[in-house]
């Protein structure tokens, strides 16, 4: 799959008004990352996005049909997504590391904080596209993360945006 325009959501927390609002706004878009507690709303988002969506399952998810933890490729690159409690990542990013590049991945994605983190160190790329509902940064303003691919030099951009 070679998507060009990837949103990045996640912590929606049963309000799938928000992540429509980004959806909306971000529209068209060629694929969806929701790194958990969607809360039963996965369905409905996925409807409005209208293309192809990965969802992981968050300390708040009860659906045992989403995964923990997700890996998929984005052009050259192999992305690992998964809500970030298992991987303890409220005490730091280390074990989300090591489980991304246990996969070979040179992406880690992750939610659960509620907030934004993007380092871009040697090996990987830690991506937190903060709440999209529930933010806990300074400010608290709503984030969402929009990833460009440029299909002929397999560069990804990621710009944070606000609701």
């Amino acid at each position: 799959m070679n998507p060009h325009k990837i949103l990045i959501m996640s912590d929606s927390h049963g309000t799938a008004l928000t992540a429509i609002r980004a959806i909306e706004k971000e529209k068209p878009i060629d694929l969806l990352i929701h790194l958990g507690d969607v809360q039963g709303h996965d369905q409905e988002i996925s409807a409005a996005a209208g293309c192809v969506c990965y969802f992981v399952r968050g300390n708040c998810d009860y659906d045992q049909n989403l995964p923990t933890f997700t890996v998929f490729q984005i052009g050259s690159h192999k992305v690992f997504a998964a809500h970030g409690h298992r991987q303890h990542v409220s005490y730091g990013t280390e074990y989300l590391e090591s489980s991304a590049m246990q996969y070979g991945c040179d992406i880690a994605m992750y939610g659960h904080t509620h907030v934004p983190d993007l380092r871009e160190k040697e090996k990987i790329t830690i991506l937190n596209p903060g709440s999209i509902s529930l933010p806990r940064q300074t400010g608290s303003k709503k984030t969402y993360v929009v990833m460009t691919h440029d299909e002929k030099t397999g560069k990804l951009d990621y710009e944070l945006k606000y609701l």
